[in-house]
């Protein structure tokens, strides 16, 4: 029988008690003044491993054993920008209400801020999305909303400047707190000039295996044919990619025809409608004009679950329909699917060898160490003079007067040096920063990836809430929250979460930029963290115990249109080189400042080759280092296994113009592995 009970805590919340003396607690978190639901508050009883964090509309829910929390435990509520909100458990009863509102009191004076408003166009009157509204001279920045809309601190006599890639950036006068309507001119100059260079690509030639030999693509009907380059992030199997893509051509996913990125599987056998072998739950069915299409895989007749194969692997796809086109595979329609490795060439001893590494990309650089080519500022070298810790701490205070060190590195650079003396020290000098720039996105991702690595994921995931509430429209905000939820420990909040954004929960934010990484981090938190977690609605393929990278290379930046160049060199010494750039992914670019992401990974898994990587990395631009641009490298060796390894390191891309090595990474493929333990 359930038992009832209504208590307040501090500011007043619902508790619900079982007779199995379990406790829930039900309560939505509100700012006292506005009345306004507050997300990312961190509540939790320090001490105890019992934590959770309000959602968007300012809820949370904690159940507990009545008997793990004794009546001295306290009780808190953390949000960024809030007064703490402390109480024990053994005042818990003297605060019974029926409401179900806790109400926090925000640190600065709301009524203080002058908030500008205003909106953003494009020429043609389209509101922008994520342009960067910012005073200038200072860190206070804003970005617009889905229509366009911002709201920014703002003085009479400030000048705001508004910034979007591929338009002119714009300055305008405060001349009086009404609201601004800002139009936006296209940069065709720069457009076009990116659109010439695009101009100079060479079209490879491709080819599809048919099971009789090799045939040009060219000699199918465009209809008929998908390439690698109609592949793309919003496509994570091979079901998707043939869905909508071919005339009369029907695709069945279990229980219904339209899917989210992942759902649900089927709980029941399909049958072909030709009395075909029965398809397990989940299974897609193609069918063409009412009869079941069969398919082949590079050549050879293929009779698993097609969504099991590799979409990354594959190179074209080809869709027989008529009677002659598929009479050598009985007249029935057929789907030829060839891999990207179909094709490649042999060496000497067999071995295939890529087409790409027998072209002129022979690595014969030498460039120097990451860590051996930075020139240490004039500051840390003060520091570094200093002969103890005190003396240490008197240039540090005389250094922060000088109203040129108010600058994001400075303090970066500080906490660095002062880490090791104290990492108390460091991280307050890091909340400087956080006090500094508040408002900043940019500044508070280079605090964030500082904090990470120093190891202060608890203090990361404070920053990245904050960011979240600053950056609502961009899905790199929630992707952070959730890697930040999982390293901080809040396990159920990251997979709630990834699930969210898999689904498609958030209206008018598009997560398929980073489709990808948001299911190698959602599969790595299953694998590793089943046990503590309710997966009961995740689909059965996600669920797999084998699920591993040898090597996983996760690369983010804090300015969406950042530039730079990666360079990836093999143990052979064949390099592959990945260019950020509106030159060269303009594209890419422009969706990833419209839908505000700002990473990329790459796996290196299962490789023929053992032997050293190299990564290469350097800027492609120039900018003042005042609140400029960094890059979080992060490493991960197996990847998903218990004994998984990750390195973060925090890269200043704003010192290298010149090119430099970042990493160098030992490879050992499984196979030699095993071959070396026998």
């Amino acid at each position: 029988m359930k038992k009832n009970i209504s208590f307040i805590i501090s500011l007043l919340f619902a508790i619900t008690a079982f007779a199995q003396y379990e406790i829930t607690i039900d309560a939505h978190v509100l700012d006292i003044e506005t009345k306004q639901p507050i997300p990312y508050v961190n509540v939790e009883f320090p001490g105890k491993n019992l934590k959770a964090v309000t959602d968007a509309e300012g809820k949370f829910t904690l159940t507990f054993d009545e008997g793990w929390i004794r009546d001295n435990d306290r009780f808190q509520l953390l949000a960024n920008g809030y007064k703490v909100v402390n109480v024990d458990m053994s005042k818990l009863s003297k605060y019974l209400s029926l409401t179900d509102k806790i109400y926090l009191t925000s640190e600065t004076d709301s009524n203080a801020k002058n908030l500008l408003k205003g909106t953003v166009y494009t020429e043609k009157n389209t509101s922008i999305q994520n342009a960067i509204v910012r005073v200038k001279n200072s860190f206070k920045t804003a970005h617009t909303n889905a229509d366009g809309s911002f709201e920014i601190a703002a003085n009479i006599g400030d000048v705001l400047v508004v910034e979007y890639i591929g338009v002119h950036e714009k300055e305008i006068a405060v001349r009086d707190m009404n609201p601004l309507s800002i139009k936006l001119k296209s940069n065709t100059e720069l457009l076009n000039e990116v659109t010439l260079k695009g101009e100079k690509k060479v079209k490879k030639k491709q080819y599809t295996d048919t099971g009789f030999g090799r045939m040009s693509l060219d000699a199918f009907g465009g209809g008929t044919v998908i390439t690698s380059n109609s592949i793309g992030p919003q496509h994570i199997y091979v079901s998707d990619i043939l869905r909508g893509s071919i005339a009369g051509l029907f695709v069945y996913n279990g229980e219904g025809n339209i899917r989210s990125r992942f759902n649900g599987f089927a709980t029941r056998s399909i049958n072909p409608a030709s009395g075909g072998p029965s398809m397990s739950p989940g299974q897609p069915v193609l069918i063409l004009r009412g009869t079941p299409v069969q398919v082949y895989y590079d050549g050879f007749p293929y009779y698993g679950n097609l969504d099991e194969i590799e979409i990354r692997s594959i190179d074209n796809i080809v869709v027989l329909k008529s009677m002659a086109s598929t009479i050598l595979y009985g007249g029935l329609p057929t789907i030829l699917i060839t891999s990207k490795n179909r094709f490649l060439k042999k060496d000497t001893d067999g071995n295939m060898v890529s087409s790409a590494l027998l072209t002129n990309n022979n690595y014969k650089e030498t460039i120097p160490l990451i860590s051996n080519s930075e020139e240490k500022p004039m500051y840390v070298l003060e520091l570094e003079n200093a002969k103890n810790y005190t003396q240490a701490l008197e240039i540090y205070e005389q250094q922060k007067q000088n109203p040129l060190r108010q600058t994001i590195p400075y303090y970066l650079n500080t906490a660095e040096y002062f880490k090791k003396w104290d990492s108390e020290k460091a991280l307050a000098i890091l909340k400087e920063v956080e006090a500094l720039a508040i408002e900043n996105p940019k500044a508070l991702k280079s605090l964030a990836y500082k904090l990470e690595e120093f190891g202060e994921f608890a203090a990361a995931k404070s920053v990245y809430q904050r960011i979240a509430i600053l950056l609502p429209n961009s899905s790199q905000s929630y992707r952070d929250l959730a890697l930040a939820y999982k390293r901080a420990g809040n396990y159920q909040e990251s997979l709630d979460l990834y699930i969210k954004m898999l689904t498609d929960s958030f209206e008018n934010i598009d997560f398929s930029g980073i489709e990808k990484p948001l299911l190698s981090e959602m599969q790595q938190l299953l694998r590793r963290h089943r046990v503590e977690l309710d997966y009961k609605d995740i689909p059965s393929n996600l669920l797999k115990a084998t699920f591993k990278y040898d090597v996983r290379i996760v690369l983010e930046w804090n300015r969406a249109d950042a530039e730079f160049e990666l360079q990836f060199v093999n143990p052979t010494k064949k390099f592959y080189s990945w260019k950020h750039s509106l030159m060269s992914q303009k594209d890419r670019l422009l969706d990833e400042v419209k839908n505000g992401y700002y990473m990329e990974e790459f796996i290196i898994d299962e490789a023929d080759m053992d032997g050293e990587w190299m990564v290469n990395v350097k800027s492609l631009e120039t900018e003042k280092a005042v609140n400029p641009t960094y890059l979080k490298y992060t490493v991960y060796r197996n990847y998903g296994t218990p004994n998984q390894e990750r390195t973060i390191k925090m890269v200043k891309l704003y010192k290298h113009q010149q090119k430099v090595t970042l990493d160098k990474i030992k490879y050992q493929s499984p196979q030699s592995t095993a071959s070396s333990q026998r």
